[in-house]
């Protein structure tokens, strides 16, 4: 996982929190996660904003979205892992855009490493 020590604690805490659908929690999670400092604010910038559109997807449950249509099943979690690696690799990608798809890597990561493989329930 990209974020270290409270800052860390915090994002495991919002994983947990979106998975399992507990909104608050996870804005409580985002907004301990916002007060951290981090030495590139360009690339904490791509980070939070990639766990807003995470929090922002799941409340939705609009299936369009990537969060709510991606294949969570540990394969897919493994393609996904694969696919924003390339993303990182390629090129000379901007802190925010590292932040960004590092959001995103930590989150199928740590579903991975959780074993926590079902695909979020649809919003009601």
């Amino acid at each position: 996982m990209t974020a270290t020590g409270k800052t860390r604690e915090a994002v495991i805490v919002f994983f947990d929190a979106v998975i399992d659908r507990r909104f608050s929690d996870a804005d409580k999670s985002l907004d301990e996660v916002r007060s951290r400092k981090n030495p590139n604010p360009e690339f904490q910038e791509g980070y939070i904003k990639a766990l807003e559109g995470i929090l922002t997807s799941s409340r939705s449950g609009d299936e369009r979205d990537f969060f709510n249509k991606g294949d969570y099943s540990e394969e897919g979690l493994e393609k996904h892992s694969k696919d924003f690696r390339e993303i990182l690799m390629k090129g000379r990608p901007k802190p925010f855009d590292v932040g960004f798809f590092s959001a995103w890597s930590d989150l199928v990561h740590y579903r991975l490493a959780t074993r926590k493989f079902s695909k979020p329930a649809p919003s009601e």
